[in-house]
């Protein structure tokens, strides 16, 4: 079993009741606590949920702990948070159970893997109210009394272990979890672009443009950014990303397909003045035979509506149809804020993409980037020859 220095510990199980609650801590034996021996808590020995507490409601579908369940289990209050991202999860692991070993009551943590490091899915147990919870890549801090001296100790801790990575764009997943719609942060090498050579001459006026409206706080908007495959795309809103300083949220086209869902609203309210990325978004945007669609009518109600005026959320929208079937509705004045259509490259412009990748080659005829950057691979696929059917 994990140990942290220097927290001298015994082991006990969450529960230790009798019957149901006794089978149902057993079935989740990877949840343990582990505690100080000389710790005190409201002159228990060990932190104990409160009377009458359903352990049953502690554990998600996965078998997860309910960490909003949990701290209404020890402290009986629902409780408000905050969340850090990008934090050195390693150097906090080290040094938070020595910072903060006066507080600690105990924690709870599952391990799932045989690696002796090992240093996910802590809950810490604290005085005053608090639980601090590391996971494999954020920390989180459950509190009641927001002026708690502990509670900004704990913060200031927190925030001085956020690693700072240069050259380094991201991008928000939306994720379920079992309270909801969260973000999932994703970070990625910030692409070096030189938009002169990888687009067409009249692609740097457009993107001057985007760049400024993007820019622009808690204001809604639609931006269509539409093309046949393999023009740039997606690699120009990767490029995006570490240009902007607002929050990209990615939205992914099976979840794009309940914009009119009711924990999608509340997750857009808890996102405002963010930008959500759509991409493949033709089920969304084009009309049928004129009849909208329910998400197409949130998309309107985001963009330039009731909700877009209290959200500020601008959306950026890709597709590979013509734009001519798009629902006329998107492209009004003081919704559409800029829309370009990606093309394939001239032939004077792909031959100096492939011979910049120390290929000789000249070509004439238009080609897209897909096509330019992937030049030396053999085709994987060859429509097969057709054979005649029927009599000669």
């Amino acid at each position: 079993m994990l140990r942290i220095d220097p927290l001298q510990s015994v082991t006990f199980p969450i529960c230790r009741g009798k019957g149901k609650l006794k089978d149902e801590a057993e079935s989740y034996s990877d949840f343990r606590t582990e505690s100080k021996i000389t710790m005190n808590y409201k002159k228990n020995k060990e932190p104990k949920f409160l009377p009458g507490f359903n352990l049953s409601s502690l554990f998600d579908k996965w078998g997860d702990l309910d960490i909003d369940t949990l701290f209404i289990g020890y402290f009986g209050k629902v409780p408000s948070r905050y969340s850090y991202q990008e934090v050195d999860i390693e150097a906090f692991h080290l040094a938070f159970p020595k910072r903060f070993q006066d507080y600690i009551l105990g924690y709870h943590f599952k391990k799932e893997s045989k690696n002796k490091d090992f240093k996910n899915d802590f809950v810490y147990v604290l005085d005053k109210e608090i639980l601090v919870i590391q996971d494999s890549d954020d920390i989180y801090i459950l509190f009641q009394n927001e002026t708690c001296e502990l509670l900004s100790d704990i913060i200031d801790f927190t925030k001085k272990l956020i690693i700072e990575e240069k050259n380094k764009s991201s991008i928000n997943l939306i994720i379920s979890q079992p309270r909801g719609l969260d973000n999932k942060k994703i970070n990625f090498e910030k692409p070096e672009i030189d938009l002169s050579k990888m687009y067409n001459d009249d692609f740097e006026t457009f993107h001057n443009q985007i760049i400024q409206i993007l820019g622009e706080e808690n204001k809604s908007g639609l931006h269509l950014l539409y093309g046949k495959p393999g023009t740039g795309k997606s690699t120009y809103i990767r490029y995006l990303c570490g240009l902007l300083k607002k929050k990209i949220i990615f939205l992914p086209g099976q979840m794009a397909q309940n914009l009119d869902n009711v924990a999608m609203i509340r997750y857009l309210m808890g996102n405002a003045n963010s930008i959500l990325v759509i991409e493949d978004a033709e089920e969304l945007i084009v009309s049928r035979e004129g009849q909208r669609n329910s998400n197409l009518s949130m998309i309107l109600n985001i963009t330039d509506g009731i909700l877009g005026e209290s959200l500020g959320i601008q959306i950026i929208a890709t597709f590979n149809t013509d734009v001519r079937n798009i629902d006329p509705a998107l492209k009004r004045k003081g919704r559409l804020k800029s829309a370009y259509e990606f093309k394939a490259l001239p032939g004077i412009k792909a031959t100096t993409l492939i011979r910049e990748q120390g290929v000789s080659c000249d070509v004439s005829e238009e080609m897209t980037l897909a096509e330019i950057f992937n030049i030396t691979e053999e085709e994987q696929y060859k429509t097969p020859d057709r054979k005649a059917v029927g009599f000669k």
